[in-house]
């Protein structure tokens, strides 16, 4: 039955945790050191590529763009964007530059994170020596280049695109909705290979993982609908109390962090028993 197979893990998952508790606050304080880095990063370039976007959005208000402006433009052989037009696509390619060097570092520090927080995960339910913990962190690392590889992949290809395409939101609609829902396909499966990591040879990781992500996916649908529903209930406290209750403010943070670390850990348990 699903529901015993769901129940039994998520019982498994806190007994291993209890067991481990070491391991476990090792995986903890791994993740909010991931969230430290990640934030500094996103901040870091959001910050850039906002600066390019109100360069170009100040630069465009203070042009005359009403049809009298414009006719008369074009009637003394000036251009309709005013003096500096190539302004608009500096200030693009800009943007584009460093939304690329995000997605590198975010890419580069996601593989070597999931990586760690992954093999760390394993030893809560596997007992390994430090040969076969090197051998696991990289089979992961490979399986992650693998699927976290072709998905930046698609996202810097998405990144091709001009001026002008930016101005019709329809094409570039229909262009990333493919994009979005293979990336999705393609993380569907990745946590799965990534669960059988730890005793699957790699030569075998991807028949096994279309096996149980195919044929026993109502189970595994299950056990990512109650991850969403762990990491979304913080969200919501969050959201609720960010101004009112500290204390509440500060727990919906550990439960958050928690639900990234548990939902590793039942991902594990779960795949272990569709074997």
């Amino acid at each position: 039955m699903p529901q015993n197979i769901i129940l039994n893990s998520l019982k498994q998952s806190l007994i291993s945790i209890w067991k481990n508790k070491s391991l476990f606050v090792l995986l903890f304080i791994l993740q909010v050191v991931f969230f430290i880095i990640f934030s500094v990063i996103n901040l870091t370039y959001q910050a850039k590529i906002l600066t390019n976007i109100q360069a170009i959005t100040s630069y465009l208000s203070q042009q005359k763009l009403d049809e009298a402006s414009a006719t008369a433009n074009l009637l003394q052989q000036k251009s309709l964007l005013g003096d500096d037009p190539l302004l608009i696509s500096r200030n693009f390619n800009e943007m584009v530059k460093n939304f690329r060097l995000y997605l590198i570092y975010a890419f580069i520090l996601l593989v070597i994170f999931i990586s760690m927080a992954w093999v760390i995960t394993h030893r809560l339910s596997y007992k390994f020596n430090s040969k076969q913990f090197a051998k696991n962190f990289f089979n992961i690392f490979l399986v992650l280049l693998f699927y976290l590889g072709l998905i930046f992949l698609f996202f810097f290809s998405l990144l091709n695109i001009s001026v002008v395409q930016l101005a019709t939101p329809s094409q570039l609609l229909i262009k990333y909705v493919p994009f979005f829902i293979f990336s999705v396909i393609l993380a569907y499966f990745m946590f799965v290979s990534l669960s059988l990591s730890h005793y699957t040879e790699l030569k075998n990781i991807v028949q096994k993982t279309l096996s149980i992500g195919i044929r026993k996916m109502r189970y595994i649908l299950a056990a990512y609908f109650i991850n969403i529903f762990l990491f979304i209930m913080p969200i919501i406290l969050l959201y609720y109390f960010i101004e009112k209750n500290l204390f509440i403010l500060i727990l919906s943070l550990m439960l958050m962090i928690f639900s990234f670390v548990f939902g590793r850990i039942f991902m594990v348990s779960v795949v272990e028993k569709l074997e």
